[in-house]
């Protein structure tokens, strides 16, 4: 079913086409915005989805192709052009500075001046405050960035995109961090966006939202434009068979491998006001998820659990063996690898290759005596790739360039390369399209198969419904419910997590 739309063309992409070290990533790729139009970019991780956007926003030059902004022909953009000319994007890795406050960040660049010549903090403060009223949330404006959830920062680089004179705004998987109630907003912000004659291109891999917001959908694959439509051409059949030429189902297997083998077992651990007093046990071939909303503490356990930091009280047994684990080192040495939520920050080293990438966890398990055996990693960071299906296969590839999806895989081969007995995925599958996710889900059941135990955050109802055999609700830093994964509901997870005690308690 069309919508109306302002029929202006914004930007016109003729003929793209990209290489990196002879790797074809874009060939012959023709893109139009137009005002008033939300134009969903859609396909799998490695499609060359990011590819495309940092041409329009000026981060990579075309090798070849021609592209046509406000009826100006360019060969070219450039950062600094795209930025001074309406063109911007909202990344999926928030690109803002972290040890500057959210004021700073958004006027960065374009402060009010007194009329001595200082910034007018005063003025500076009343832009952002105005600006955090339209998007109807409060964020404190004086706190470095870096200390504030990942949510919020998106926010703040949302509200700076807004603060620009923009003409055209790319979103690159901007609710994969947000509550529900965020995500209204957002999605309030783009309607008025469009409405304003705005040209939007949204990148995301949910396809209720492509549905709810989308005008138009292009359809990337392997780097060419496989369908460009209205969206009432589509629907989510149709749109999966586009992206991947096949069909996706996301259904657990009926076979469970849970084993009546305890693993893990956490007892009354805290830390401050985030985790208050949490007791579970994990079993042998199980995937345990926790739900719950933003704030609710559970990244904040698995961080304690992984080492990353420090318990105030509480103990932590390993085959019923207590263990004192100060650091993520000390974690893999006992068996115990976390998947972070923050992949860019805290999951890759983005200027290493693919190999050095993998070979992190592989040096504490097989070196010895300081001595680093580099063609046992190599071969078996090689193994990890073609087991992981990491395209492209080339470890000498800097991981910043894979997609997001194959970031992800090269971060849980880490853990498998480790041979780790407990893994914990935190968001395991955020930014990942639908293919490269049943392929993670795949691992994971294998990993299951093999005797591990996984633990899993997750705000994708779906996933976490579908794929956990056993389910713990958070909420205010406590476990409030146990729920058996044949039982679980949408309704059920989300009233414990709201604060109501249901199901059998932890």
């Amino acid at each position: 079913m069309g919508r109306v739309m302002n029929r202006k063309s914004i930007l016109q992409m003729t003929g793209i086409c990209k290489s990196f070290a002879g790797v074809r990533v874009l060939h012959d790729v023709s893109l139009t915005l137009y005002g008033g139009e939300v134009h969903c970019l859609v396909g799998e991780n490695g499609a060359g989805k990011s590819t495309l956007i940092k041409i329009i926003s000026g981060a990579y030059f075309p090798d070849q192709g021609t592209i046509n902004y406000l009826g100006q022909d360019r060969r070219q953009i450039t950062l600094h052009w795209a930025r001074e000319n309406g063109i911007n994007t909202i990344y999926q890795e928030i690109d803002l500075v972290p040890h500057l406050t959210a004021i700073e960040n958004i006027l960065l660049g374009a402060e009010p001046l007194s009329t001595l010549g200082n910034v007018n903090m005063k003025a500076a403060a009343a832009r952002a405050m105005k600006l955090f009223e339209r998007l109807g949330i409060i964020i404190p404006l004086n706190v470095p960035l870096g200390r504030l959830r990942l949510a919020q920062q998106q926010m703040v680089a949302i509200a700076k995109a807004l603060h620009l004179n923009s003409r055209i705004i790319i979103f690159d998987e901007p609710t994969s961090v947000f509550t529900n109630k965020e995500t209204e907003i957002l999605f309030r912000i783009i309607n008025e966006l469009k409405a304003a004659g705005l040209a939007v291109l949204y990148i995301s891999h949910h396809m209720e939202e492509i549905f709810k917001l989308g005008d138009r959908i292009t359809v990337l694959r392997d780097g060419e434009l496989i369908q460009s439509r209205p969206i009432g051409e589509f629907n989510k059949t149709t749109l999966i068979q586009a992206m991947i030429g096949r069909d996706i189902e996301f259904n657990r297997e009926e076979m469970r491998y849970r084993t009546n083998v305890e693993l893990l077992s956490v007892k009354n651990l805290s830390a401050g006001k985030i985790v208050n007093n949490v007791s579970f046990s994990l079993y042998q071939g199980e995937l345990l998820g926790f739900g719950g909303l933003v704030g609710a503490g559970r990244t904040e356990l698995m961080r304690l659990i992984a080492g990353v930091d420090r318990a105030n009280s509480g103990k932590i047994f390993m085959h019923d063996r207590l263990v004192h684990i100060k650091s993520p080192r000390q974690s893999l040495r006992q068996g115990i690898g976390m998947l972070p939520e923050n992949r860019a920050e805290e999951g890759i080293v983005a200027e290493r290759p693919v190999k050095d990438n993998l070979s992190y966890s592989l040096i504490e398990k097989i070196s010895r005596l300081g001595l680093v055996k580099w063609k046992t990693i190599f071969r078996k960071s090689m193994d990890v790739i073609r087991e992981m299906t990491v395209q492209p296969r080339d470890p000498q590839r800097l991981i910043k360039y894979l997609s997001g999806g194959n970031q992800q895989k090269v971060v849980l081969g880490k853990l498998l390369a480790a041979d780790c007995d407990i893994v914990i995925l935190d968001e395991p599958t955020r930014g990942v399209d639908v293919g490269a996710r049943a392929e993670i889900y795949g691992i994971i059941r294998n990993m299951l198969k093999q005797g591990k135990a996984v633990i899993m955050v997750s705000s994708d109802m779906t996933e976490l419904l579908s794929q956990s055999d056993r389910i713990l609700v958070m909420c205010q830093g406590s476990i409030v419910a146990e729920i058996d994964g044949k039982d679980a509901t949408e309704e059920k997870v989300l009233t414990c997590a709201l604060g109501s005690r249901q199901g059998g308690e932890a």
